[in-house]
């Protein structure tokens, strides 16, 4: 007689437990790759803000253009702290390390797009310090996150 999986039913549906159990694997494969993927747009983010920075400095962006930029990504940054911060993993402190660097470039976003408004050079200058700072957080918490384990 063969192997029989006991069924598991969901909203009237039959699930064999095995099925199940692969689709759990699978969900948290998916956050690993969720954290990988918002790890890398939010530093892909930051190099975006360094460059219109860089252009708006040598006069070659214009301050609304790269205000607009900076809100844009700075709302893209609040939404990948959320998701990174909301994943289920097995790796919390390594978690936490993302979330960390993640929201340190937003705030330092948010104090370059406040140092635009004022025509606020050294501000600006300041942030964009911080934002080399936090791609570099970010970029280490990303390898500590993805090392491989022993």
């Amino acid at each position: 007689m063969a192997h029989q999986t006991p069924d598991l039913i969901v909203r009237r549906r039959y699930l064999r437990l095995d099925c199940l159990l692969l689709l759990l694997m699978l969900s948290a494969c998916s956050s690993s790759d969720r954290i990988e993927q918002q790890s890398r747009t939010a530093a892909s983010a930051s190099q975006t803000v360094l460059m219109a920075l860089d252009a708006w400095a040598a006069g070659a962006a214009p301050t609304v253009y790269t205000m607009d930029t900076l809100q844009s990504i700075g709302q893209t940054l609040a939404d990948i702290g959320a998701q990174i911060r909301s994943a289920e993993t097995s790796e919390p402190t390594e978690q936490a390390s993302l979330t960390k660097a993640v929201n340190d470039l937003s705030v330092a976003v948010a104090r370059a797009e406040a140092g635009l408004r004022a025509d606020d050079r050294p501000e600006v200058q300041n942030a964009q310090q911080d934002l080399r700072l936090a791609s570099r957080s970010l970029a280490t918490a990303y390898a500590k996150y993805f090392a491989p384990k022993p």
